[in-house]
């Protein structure tokens, strides 16, 4: 009789072990918060009717004369899948002296982007406006307009960057 009790422990035990608890994923914006190094900036230009663009690739950080020049986007919680971006670029003179100069997109919300693990598309008002995830951010501007020409083009206006670890 032993023998049967021990043996029908021994299989609840194997069942019971073999049955695992899966961790479940956090919330988006939760694997996404933190401070991002914007370690470049690019500028481009595209008119309408020609063939290719003007683009300029700015790489962050500016060291000049007496200067350097550093930016951050900081990525803030405000819902499971909604955070706030603020842009914040730092200048910091040799004399001591530092400016600061910011700017909010607030409302963000995060898509998961298919087949790819912990990315995310960013929109704005249901516009793609740049992906973050894996460490990284991509944040793009992109508008329409006209010159004084009358000439319509595309102005875009991208950073990128690598999370503060």
């Amino acid at each position: 009789m032993k023998k049967y009790i021990y043996a029908s422990m021994f299989f609840a035990v194997a069942v019971l072990a073999g049955c695992s608890k899966t961790e479940p994923e956090p919330e988006p914006a939760e694997q996404v918060i933190g401070t991002y190094n914007v370690d470049k900036i690019t500028e481009s230009i595209k008119y309408a009717s020609a063939t290719s663009e003007i683009s300029e690739t700015t790489t962050l950080p500016i060291k000049g004369n007496g200067y350097e020049l550093t930016a951050v986007l900081d990525v803030a919680k405000k819902s499971s899948n909604i955070v706030t971006i603020a842009f914040v670029q730092t200048v910091k003179f040799t004399n001591g002296k530092t400016e600061k100069d910011s700017d909010a997109f607030d409302s963000i919300e995060l898509k998961k982007v298919e087949g790819s693990a912990g990315q995310y598309d960013m929109l704005d008002t249901g516009v793609k406006i740049g992906t973050i995830g894996s460490n990284a951010i991509t944040f793009e501007n992109v508008s329409n307009d006209k010159d004084s020409l009358g000439r319509a083009y595309t102005y875009t206006f991208r950073m990128t960057g690598k999370k503060s670890i």
